[in-house]
C-alpha cells in the first residue's frame, strides 16, 4: 500500500503542476502537503503569473475565484516617482492557493492520492538513490515509510526535504543570503476604487527597500497585494519596519487588511542540477524564481512540467538515475534557465545602483522600456542601444553607469550562452559547473 511510482513532496505551483501532468498517464502517484487542504498554495507573494506560461505549458487559465484580476501590463517608477515606465503585457493576479487546489482537485480526479496536513520527516537513501521518504500525517499522527521510483522535491524556500540528503549531492547546493529576497506582504480592502486595476505598479527606492522594491497589484476594483522585498544577508534592518514606516507613501488608499505574511525568494540562477538519482528538484526549492523581480509561479509551473515531462520518458525506459532523469534540466534551462542565469547579473547590477543612478538611468532613456521588456523576455540587454546611449549621453552625466552597463550586457550574454551549452550527462556537470563560478567571479570584478 506504501508503494508508489512517483511520491510529490509540496502541492505549491511547481508540486501541483507536476501532478497535473502526471495524472491519468498510468503511473501511481501521491502528493503530500503539510498545510491542510483549505491552505494548500498559499504562500505571501505578488501573485501575478504572465499568460504566456499558462499557454507554453497548455495549463488552464484561472477562473471564476481563481482570478482576481487581469493584468495588461505593468508601471514602474523611478526613485523620486518623475518617470514612470509603462510596459504592456498580459497576465493574471490570481487567488494562488484557489487555483492550486484547482489543478489539484483535476489531478485528484484522474488518479492522482493527495494527502494534506502530511509531511516529509526524512528521506530514504540507499544505494545512492533516493528511494522514497518516512512521512508523518497528522490527521491520525502516524508515520509511515512511502517508498517511490522518483521524489519530485516542491518544499519551497524551506528546502526541507532536499537539505537531509547527504551533503556531497549536488541537488543539496545551498542558497547564500544575499542571493535571495526577504518579501513581506498584505492583502487589503482599499478605501475607493483602485485607479487603472489592469496594471501592476512597481516602486523602485534603495532607501525604502534595499535591494528590492515595494509593489502595489491591484486584485481588483477595490482590492489590492501590496509589499516589498529587501535583498537578504546584508544586515538591513527587519523588513517589517521598512513596511510600516513607507506604507502610507505606496498605499495611501490600504484601509482593511485581509491577509498578511512573509516569506524568503531565492534571486539567484536556478541550482546546477535539478536532478539526481532518484529525485528531481522543483520551484523555490530549486532557486527557480526571477532573479530579478523575484516572481516564481510561471518558472515554477515551467520546473514542475519538466519534471512530469522526465519522469513518463524515465518510465518508459525503467531508469530512474541522473542520467535518465536528465532531461529535466535542458528542458527547464532551454524554457527558462538560461535567461535566468542571465537575470541574475542584472540583478546584481541594480542593487548597486544608487537612487541618483536609477532617476537619471530612467529619465535620460538610457534603457528603453522595450529594452526591459526584451532583457525581461529573453535575458538579453541589447549592446546596441547601449553602444547608442554611450555616445550620445556619456558626456552629460554618469559615464560610469554607461560603461558598466556595456560591461553587464556582455557578462550577460556571456552567461545566458553557457547555460544554452548546459551539459548533456552528469559527468560533464563539474566543469561546466566551475565555467559557470568564473565567470561570476569575473563578473564580480568587472563591476565592482
Amino acid at each position: 500500500m506504501n508503494n508508489y511510482d512517483v511520491l510529490i513532496i509540496g502541492g505549491g505551483f511547481a508540486g501541483a503542476t507536476s501532478a497535473w501532468h502526471l495524472a491519468k498517464k498510468g503511473l501511481k502517484v501521491l502528493l503530500i502537503d503539510s498545510k491542510p487542504w483549505n491552505r494548500i498554495g498559499d504562500k505571501p507573494c505578488g501573485d501575478a503569473v504572465s499568460k504566456e506560461h499558462f499557454d507554453n505549458l497548455g495549463m488552464p487559465y484561472p477562473e471564476g475565484e481563481q482570478l482576481e484580476q487581469k493584468i495588461q501590463g505593468i508601471k514602474i517608477y523611478s526613485p523620486d516617482n518623475e518617470t514612470v515606465w509603462k510596459v504592456d503585457g498580459e497576465g493574471f493576479e490570481i487567488n494562488s492557493p484557489a487555483y492550486t487546489q484547482r489543478l489539484l482537485r483535476e489531478a485528484q480526479d484522474r488518479g492522482v492520492e493527495v494527502m494534506d496536513q502530511t509531511t516529509a520527516m526524512k528521506p530514504i537513501f540507499e544505494d545512492g538513490f533516493v528511494r522514497g521518504a518516512v512521512i508523518f500525517d497528522r490527521r491520525k499522527e502516524q508515520q509511515t515509510e512511502v517508498r517511490a521510483k522518483v521524489v519530485i522535491e516542491a518544499t519551497g524556500y524551506s528546502m526541507s526535504f532536499r537539505s537531509k540528503l547527504p551533503q556531497e549531492l549536488p541537488v543539496t547546493e545551498l542558497l547564500d543570503d544575499r542571493d535571495s529576497d526577504i518579501a513581506y506582504r498584505e492583502v487589503g480592502i482599499t478605501k475607493g476604487d483602485i485607479e487603472d486595476p489592469g496594471y501592476l505598479r512597481i516602486f523602485i527606492n534603495q532607501k525604502a527597500s534595499p535591494g528590492g522594491y515595494w509593489w502595489y497589484f491591484p486584485k481588483g476594483k477595490n482590492k489590492v497585494n501590496v509589499g516589498l522585498g529587501i535583498q537578504g544577508g546584508m544586515g538591513y534592518p527587519s523588513i517589517y519596519t521598512y513596511y510600516q514606516k513607507y506604507l502610507k507613501d505606496y498605499a495611501p488608499d490600504l484601509e482593511r487588511i485581509v491577509v498578511k505574511g512573509g516569506a524568503l525568494v531565492p534571486t539567484r540562477r536556478p541550482i546546477s542540477t535539478l536532478v539526481w538519482n532518484g529525485i528531481i528538484v522543483v520551484g523555490d526549492s530549486a532557486f527557480t524564481a526571477n532573479p530579478v523581480h523575484g516572481g516564481g509561479k510561471g518558472s515554477a509551473m515551467i520546473s514542475g512540467f519538466c519534471a512530469a515531462k522526465a519522469v513518463l520518458n524515465a518510465f518508459e525506459v525503467g531508469d530512474f538515475s541522473a542520467e535518465s532523469l536528465w532531461e529535466t534540466n535542458v528542458c527547464y534551462n532551454e524554457r527558462y534557465g538560461a535567461k535566468q542565469a542571465s537575470l541574475e547579473l542584472f540583478r546584481r547590477f541594480l542593487q548597486r545602483l544608487s537612487d541618483d543612478e536609477i532617476n537619471y538611468g530612467m529619465k535620460k532613456r538610457v534603457i528603453r522600456e522595450e529594452d526591459l521588456l526584451e532583457t525581461s523576455l529573453k535575458g538579453d540587454l541589447q549592446l546596441s542601444v547601449v553602444d547608442k546611449a554611450m555616445r550620445v549621453i556619456s558626456a552629460l552625466g554618469k559615464p560610469s553607469l554607461l560603461f558598466k552597463l556595456k560591461t553587464v550586457a556582455e557578462y550577460m550574454k556571456e552567461m545566458k550562452s553557457l547555460y544554452k551549452e548546459y551539459p548533456r550527462s552528469p559527468k560533464e556537470l563539474p566543469i561546466w559547473k566551475a565555467r559557470v563560478e568564473n565567470t561570476l567571479s569575473q563578473f564580480e570584478q568587472s563591476v565592482k
